[in-house]
């Protein structure tokens, strides 16, 4: 089982707002509820036309996207990772993967310095994985556990 992250192009917009749908994905989200076709077009084509201060990867498996995987540049030397993955790809190993090829990523770019992770605090498995990977709780806010990972 091989993964993959690759930059996000105009191909990728219907898997992504299908992924963002699931309900599995928004429950935990900032925004829990399902977006439509025209919120999904404008937030997702700034990363498309160089307006954003985020990348946005597809994480794929055997060329199959399976999730997406996002950086939002905070300063020169923060950035906030997030990840989501479809349902059925869940408990098998895809997120840790994923998330290492991304930590490995960031640190070759030897800008970024700290990575952090703002987690709904009922999203266990994604606590589990940060944890896993060596984010430190820093901080709780509401409903969301910010966690980060010194480069």
């Amino acid at each position: 089982m091989k993964i993959f992250l690759r930059k996000a192009n105009f191909s990728d917009i219907e898997f992504l707002w299908y992924l963002r749908n699931r309900p599995e994905v928004y429950k935990y989200s900032r925004q829990n509820w399902p977006v439509g076709w025209k919120e999904h077009i404008n937030w997702i084509l700034p990363f498309f036309l160089g307006w954003s201060s985020r990348e946005l990867f597809v994480i794929e498996n055997q060329r199959f996207p399976i999730g997406q995987l996002r950086f939002d540049y905070y300063n020169k030397k923060e950035a906030e990772i997030s990840i989501s993955i479809l349902k059925e790809f869940h408990g098998k190993g895809f997120a840790t993967r994923a998330l290492n090829l991304a930590i490995k990523s960031i640190r070759k770019q030897k800008t970024i310095k700290i990575l952090v992770a703002e987690i709904n605090k009922k999203n266990f498995p994604s606590v589990k994985l940060f944890e896993k990977l060596n984010f430190k709780f820093k901080t709780e806010k509401g409903n969301w556990l910010k966690y980060a990972l010194d480069l």
